[in-house]
Formats: structure tokens, sequence, C-alpha cells
């Protein structure tokens, strides 16, 4: 009877032993995620956007809120297309308000904010970012400015001009 306790005993023992050596005391745990990409842009027109007087002199008026976002690290690039100047309806470079009725145009200046945009036929850089935008986005003002004093447009009637901005990627 006594060779049977001790090897009760025994085996208990062992089964203490190899439950606490087994136990782990350190783990693991592996965590991954995402963030899509954002790049968007969006245009708002202003009062002035509409009903411009085309037969006076206009300094630069802002006529748009444009905000652009993107959360790449090289930043963005927005560029404005001008609808005239694409159909060839436009004299030189740059944009302008035209009138299918009379094909007389009135060629005007686009500012972002005070600084002049430099057309290279229908399209400008309008602004090149080299880093992402604020969490909101980065807010811009889009501004006309020309001369209708001197340019005895053709006759009393509509004229209009189409800008489309586009964002991109640095």
């Amino acid at each position: 009877m006594r060779s049977v306790a001790w090897a009760g005993l025994a085996g208990l023992g062992f089964l203490v032993g190899t439950t606490a050596g087994q136990a782990a005391e350190t783990a693991n745990l592996s965590l991954s995620g995402s963030v899509a990409q954002v790049l968007n842009i969006s245009v708002a027109a202003t009062a002035a956007a509409n009903g411009l007087d085309l037969s006076l002199t206009q300094s630069p008026v802002k006529i748009a809120d444009v905000v652009a976002a993107s959360n790449t690290v090289n930043g963005y690039t927005v560029s404005v297309a001008s609808a005239n100047q694409s159909g060839s309806r436009c004299p030189g470079s740059g944009p302008c308000f035209f009138s299918p009725s009379t094909t007389s145009t009135l060629p005007f200046a686009l500012y972002r904010d005070a600084v002049l945009l430099s057309f290279s036929g229908a399209s400008a850089t309008f602004v090149q970012a080299s880093a992402r935008s604020a969490a909101n986005g980065d807010s811009y003002g889009a501004r006309v400015g020309y001369d209708g004093s001197g340019a005895l447009l053709g006759s009393a009637t509509d004229y209009s001009e189409t800008l489309t901005f586009t964002i991109a990627v640095n």
C-alpha cells in the first residue's frame, strides 16, 4: 500500500511542475490598419460670380472659394482650364468671356488670391503645394479682373466662361 501512495504523490508533483513550467510570461499581438487616400477639390461660387458687369473695368473680385484636400505626403497640384480657350474661342492664351450669338470675347485675368495666374494655352497651375493639406483642406480665393470699358462687346447679351479645377498628387 505504501508504494501506491508514493506513486500517486509523485504523479501529482509531476502534473503541478509541468503546468507551471509551460505557462507563458509574455505574448505579442500584432495590429495593422490603413488610411485611404484623400484627394478632392470643391469650388463654391460667390455671389459676384454671376451677373458681372462686363462693360466696366473690374479690379480682381472674388468669384469662388476653392478648397483642396490631400493627405499625400508630397503634396498636390490644382490646375484650372478654360472651356472657351479649349474651344478656340479666346484670342491669345488664357480665359475669356464669350457669347455664341455675337462671337465677341472679353479676355480676363484669373488670380489665386492676389497671385496672377499664367496660362499656357487653355490651362494654368492654380496652386502647387509641396505637402499635404490641412485636415479640412486648404482654402484659396479665385478672383477675376478685366477691362470691359473699351471692349465694345457685340451686343447686349450674356457672355460666359466655364473654369474647370482639377486636383492631382505631386
